[in-house]
């Protein structure tokens, strides 16, 4: 127990994480416990069956009470439940003592017709808050504590002129609950805070597991050479991104971009260096066609797919002349290494051509910038 308040002090130093605890207590705890509250009301209204015995002419002032109360408590809970749920905790306790009040100022009409048997209903509602309500501590016992004043200040002085040993067994009787209710509060705390604690772990294993498996899915649709995006990632959005274009008539185009004699640098400078030049011309392709695309496709070994929603001509050959230039200056220290691309380009109206066909327009005209003396850009 000692422990957990210790924890539960270090938490509440920490603004967040009090705050978090806060927000769990309300919409965890009070939000779906307020309709219990609601029928604690209905409990308080079938106390008129007593008012009727024990009141005579002040009975009908019970009757407004008792219903002008149940009313506003109805209304009021179901209107900070809707609209202001962060304040469920306040609305109960005002709740509590205003209900508490009611009660001991009926008895106190029945005192003044001369019945002192009637002022005891209020013990239930130390019971409630002991048994029944989900108030955070603090709450709990300022409500306990402001309810046994209310009764030594209201009933008790009354009661002892009338009768001093009853009345210092019914007060007994009070405090013994006034005590066992702030134990009760104190308990239903600690609960809260343990629940709290494993709702805490069970939701950060949850969202460290959808982080792991939004990594494990960003992984199976990236290239991890180049950082670009793989041809499953393609296969997943080429009909969404057709849709899209057909749908506002857009004329997207596509770029095919293969790494010029790719075996002959394999062969010559080994496998590892091949690697960095696939690396580093992926580099070159996000760089240029990162801010105006999302679909930059690493397509197999040494070639790379790059389509264009929405492009016009000269953009397009615009950013196939840097691809072209940055290559080509790429450093390669103590190699002697030239590297260079061919690229196709093609365009197509949308609700004509369908993105298949556009990429293989765009593989053709790849093959022609080959036959064409590589290093270019061809349609």
């Amino acid at each position: 127990m000692f422990e957990h308040f210790k924890r539960v002090s270090i938490q509440k130093r920490s603004h967040i994480g009090y705050q978090r605890f806060k927000h769990y207590q309300i919409y965890q705890v009070m939000l779906p416990y307020s309709n219990f509250v609601l029928s604690a009301v209905s409990i308080y209204l079938l106390f008129l069956v007593f008012d009727y015995q024990h009141l005579e002419d002040d009975f009908s002032t019970a009757v407004f009470i008792r219903t002008t109360l149940s009313a506003l408590c109805f209304a009021m809970m179901l209107w900070f439940k809707r609209h202001k749920p962060k304040l469920l905790n306040f609305a109960e306790f005002t709740l509590i003592l205003v209900v508490y009040w009611s009660i001991l100022y009926i008895g106190q009409l029945a005192i003044d017709v001369g019945d002192f048997n009637y002022q005891l209903g209020g013990t239930l509602v130390l019971v409630y808050v002991g048994a029944l309500s989900r108030l955070p501590f603090h709450y709990s016992f300022c409500a306990l504590t402001a309810m046994l004043i209310i009764y030594l200040v209201m009933i008790a002085p009354e009661r002892i002129a009338h009768d001093f040993d009853g009345e210092v067994d019914r007060i007994s009787i009070m405090v013994g609950l006034f005590f066992i209710a702030t134990i009760s509060s104190l308990r239903r705390d600690f609960e809260t805070w343990k629940a709290y604690e494993q709702y805490r772990q069970i939701r950060s294993q949850r969202l460290r597991l959808q982080a792991s498996q939004k990594s494990l899915a960003e992984q199976t649709i990236t290239d991890p050479l180049t950082g670009l995006k793989n041809r499953l990632y393609f296969s997943q959005h080429a009909f969404d991104a057709e849709r899209y274009a057909c749908r506002h008539g857009l004329t997207y185009a596509a770029l095919m971009i293969d790494i010029d004699n790719f075996k002959q640098i394999n062969d010559l400078y080994g496998h590892q260096v091949g690697d960095k030049v696939i690396s580093q011309v992926g580099d070159v392709i996000q760089s240029y066609c990162g801010n105006l695309t999302d679909m930059n496709i690493r397509y197999g070994g040494e070639e790379f797919l790059v389509v264009f929603l929405r492009i016009d001509k000269d953009t397009l050959e615009q950013i196939a002349a840097d691809i072209l230039r940055s290559v080509v200056e790429l450093p390669w220290r103590d190699t002697g290494l030239d590297v260079t691309v061919s690229i196709g380009a093609a365009f197509a109206n949308a609700k004509q051509t369908p993105l298949k066909k556009l990429v293989n327009l765009a593989d053709m005209a790849l093959y022609r910038a080959k036959n064409e003396g590589k290093n270019c850009l061809r349609y």
